[in-house]
């Protein structure tokens, strides 16, 4: 969902107003946030045919990760052309 869905107020709770919407986050089970490079191991991780993708991200240090991720992030807008337009699907309950 959108960070900006009223949907996702609670799970943003624990972080301050001026850092919600830096990074795309991941909202675990367990209430946790998880975001920027580390994040993309969670994703890869919950999905069964990208799981041992997960498990390799995740031996890789953490500020490698949100290196990587920031440099994808500067050229979001190069990369979005990539995306189609449109909502993406809403998973959360």
């Amino acid at each position: 969902m959108p960070l900006q869905d009223d949907a996702a107020a609670p799970l943003l709770a624990a972080l301050a107003e001026d850092e919600r919407l830096k990074a795309w986050r991941i909202a675990l089970p367990d209430g946790s946030l998880v975001g920027y490079g580390m994040g993309v191991a969670d994703v890869l991780e919950a999905m069964r045919s990208t799981r041992a993708v997960g498990r390799l991200l995740r031996r890789i240090p953490d500020h490698v990760l949100d290196t990587v991720y920031g440099l994808i992030a500067r050229h979001r807008g190069i990369i979005g052309r990539l995306v189609p337009d449109g909502p993406a699907p809403r998973r959360f309950p």
